[in-house]
Formats: C-alpha cells, sequence, structure tokens
C-alpha cells in the first residue's frame, strides 16, 4: 500500500524556463465496520509501518480506550507509547502541537514511524497537521471515536488547528495512510457526543437524499443502535468522497459541503467553542441556510419544514439565541476572509439540491435568526434515551 508516491516531470521551454510538473498519489483504505479496532495492529504491518507506534489521545478518551488500544498492539507483539493531550478545543493550538512535537522527537520518532490519532474531531485534525510537519511528513492512521469525527474529520485528509481565535485557520492537506473507523468505539460516548455526530450525517443527507430518508427513520429513543450507525457512516463517508473527487484540494472555494459551516463555525468563535459541540453549531447553521433559503424563495415550506424537522429529530437545536445573533454575525468576516473575501454560502433548494450564493446580507441573517426563534417550540429537539 504506498504512501504518498508521486513524480517529477521537467522541460525546458524555448525562452530557457524550466517547467516542473509534479504529481502526488495518496493510496489509502477507509476500512468501516463493528470491531474494527483489534485489527489495527495488522494494518499497520501490511503497511510495513513497524519502526515504531505513537498512539495520540486525548486525557477524556484516554480514559476510556487508550489502554485497550495499547493491549491490542502489545498482543500483537508491537510496542506502541502513548501521548496525551488536554481535551477540548483548545488543544488544536500551537503550544499543544510543539509539546507533542517535542514529546516525539525525545522518544526517538523516525521517518517511518506511525502516528495513531486516536480521538475525536480535535485530535484528527491536529495529528494529522502535526504528521505533515514533522521530518516533512510522517505516516498517520486516524481511528475517530466520535461520530463527527467519523462522518466528517477523519476523511478527507483536511488537517488543521485554531489560531487567534479562528478555527483551522492554519493547516493543509495531508492525507493519511489509513482510516479505521469502527463504530463501537461510539458507546463509549454520551448521547450529546452522538446527536452532535448526528449533524454532519444530516449535512451529508440534504445533499443526498437516500440518506437523509435513513436520517428521518433513524429511532433516536437508542442512541447506541449500532448497526444503524455503521450504514449511516457508510452512506456519509461514501458520498463524501464522492463530492471530494473532482477537487480534493478545494481549488475551488465554491463547496457545498460548507453547507451550515460558516454560521456554525461563527457561532463556535462567537462563543469561544465553550458552548455548543461542533455539531451543535453546525446544526445551527444549517437551520438559518434552511430559514435563508426560504425568505429568498429558493425553497418551499415543505422542504424547509422537512430540514428543521429533520435536524429536531436527531435532538438538534434549531434556533440561534438572541443573545448570539450579533456576535456570530460578527464572526462573519473571518470566514469571507478565509473563503478570500467571499462568503459563498450553501443553501438547500430541496433535500438532494443545494446552490451556493457569493453573499447574504446582515438584514436577511438577522431575519432568518428571528424565524427561527419564533418557530423553536414548533421544532424542539427530540430527547433521545439516557439524555445529558
Amino acid at each position: 500500500m504506498p504512501l504518498g508516491h508521486g513524480t517529477l516531470d521537467l522541460r525546458e521551454d524555448p525562452d530557457g524556463t524550466l517547467s516542473v510538473e509534479v504529481t502526488r498519489q495518496d493510496t489509502y483504505p477507509v476500512i468501516i465496520g463493528p470491531g474494527k479496532l483489534d485489527t489495527l495492529p495488522a494494518l499497520t504491518e501490511q503497511m510495513g509501518l513497524n519502526d515504531s507506534t505513537f498512539v495520540v489521545t486525548d486525557t477524556d478518551v484516554a480514559d476510556v480506550l487508550l489502554q485497550r488500544t495499547l493491549d491490542v498492539f502489545r498482543d500483537s507483539g508491537i510496542r506502541a507509547e502513548p501521548i496525551i493531550i488536554p481535551a477540548g478545543e483548545a488543544s488544536k493550538s500551537w503550544p499543544v502541537l510543539q509539546s507533542v512535537i517535542e514529546a516525539l522527537l525525545a522518544r526517538g520518532v523516525k521517518r517511518r514511524s506511525v502516528l495513531v490519532a486516536l480521538g475525536g474531531g480535535v485530535v484528527v485534525d491536529s495529528v494529522g497537521f502535526l504528521a505533515s510537519v514533522v521530518m516533512r511528513g510522517l505516516p498517520y492512521i486516524n481511528v475517530p471515536t466520535s461520530l463527527v469525527a467519523q462522518l466528517d474529520a477523519a476523511i478527507g485528509g483536511k488537517t488543521g488547528i485554531d489560531h487567534d481565535g479562528s478555527k483551522n485557520l492554519l493547516g493543509g492537506f495531508y492525507h493519511p495512510a489509513a482510516v479505521l473507523i469502527d463504530p463501537e468505539l461510539l458507546r463509549t460516548l454520551p448521547p450529546r457526543e452522538i446527536r452532535s455526530g448526528l449533524a454532519e450525517a444530516v449535512k451529508v443527507g440534504i445533499l443526498h437524499a437516500p440518506l437523509f430518508t435513513k436520517l428521518e427513520k433513524l429511532d433516536p429513543g437508542t442512541p447506541y443502535d449500532i448497526e444503524a450507525l455503521t450504514a449511516i457512516t457508510r452512506d456519509a463517508a461514501t458520498y463524501k468522497m464522492h463530492l471530494l473527487k473532482d477537487d480534493p484540494f478545494e481549488r475551488s472555494l465554491v463547496r457545498v459541503l460548507n453547507l451550515g459551516h460558516s454560521f456554525g463555525h461563527a457561532l463556535e468563535a462567537a462563543t469561544r467553542f465553550e458552548v455548543y459541540r461542533h455539531g451543535e453549531a453546525i446544526a445551527v447553521g444549517m437551520a438559518l441556510a434552511t430559514m435563508m433559503s426560504r425568505h429568498r424563495g429558493l425553497c418551499s415550506a415543505e422542504t424547509k419544514d422537512r430540514i428543521l424537522a429533520c435536524l429536531a429529530h436527531c435532538g438538534l437545536q434549531v434556533s440561534l439565541p438572541l443573545s448570539q445573533t450579533a456576535a456570530t454575525w460578527d464572526e462573519i468576516d473571518v470566514i469571507r476572509r478565509i473563503r478570500n473575501g467571499v462568503l459563498n454560502e450553501v443553501l438547500p433548494v430541496s433535500v438532494g439540491e443545494c446552490v451556493v450564493v457569493d453573499e447574504v446580507s446582515r438584514d436577511e441573517f438577522m431575519s432568518a435568526a428571528d424565524a427561527l426563534t419564533a418557530l423553536a417550540r414548533t421544532f424542539p429537539p427530540r430527547a433521545t434515551a439516557g439524555q445529558r
């Protein structure tokens, strides 16, 4: 299984300019299925990644999964060394990244050492970025432990850390050597994390009607239905790859997969990443985008109600509190900068179709927020078993 191989071609133009053409080819498996964590050592052996192994995780995941992961390697005759970072969005930062780099160097990391990112989106995003810069590129394997990470962060090769209060301001594209998704790991999560992850599934479902229908039929009273979550994860990951295949490095800044993310990221930043889980903020962002679409006459009332009902059915909030509207809008300028000065907001037209508009105004943002507040009682988040 090759790791980031490619070719370089050189030609001399008539004016003496040397033209260099470089192509890179990344080939890696995305393995999905209950119980797959136990196959991790065999996967690293198969890929020839047996110089040394480092498992990077956070304090929350370490409490429930680290020892099991280390034991899986030990039982296969592989010594894996743990590196633990604090749990939470604050760990997606330069100081924490530097501490991990120093720990790797102190323990003798080598060019063919493999990093195992065991955790949610914070760990997956950070380890991917870390792997891209240490020794000009270490192989890494994503083992996402949250539903958000299994559906979104672990696949696609996007890596990054936060900086200056902005989410994912620093980062790049660096694909993993493999992605191993074990839905059984979701049993370690509180129901709130399951609900948060379902927001990313709803996002893909709005773009892909068959998945949306599955989500509408999901029983939120049984948040640990591993068979259902496995099917949802497989469908979402597959369709996401389909959407990325023509532009895997985001040369175009117009991407329907950003549905809900401009407002969602702004809401996270406005509340200092302390109030909302990522998926919860994205759910509010999708609701805002849907209401704006309705106000513009781009989608029908039936489509608007169906999307809001699906979000609420999955236990997600669809309204933006009045106290957070102004601060959320103020953060939109940061999103514009990242997108080269244009917001490129994604608005649903129907389940299965979205359009991208260049801009939205402050007035229509506030109007959408007010309309969602008025509808809050119509679409209350449905409770899940063991809600917390």
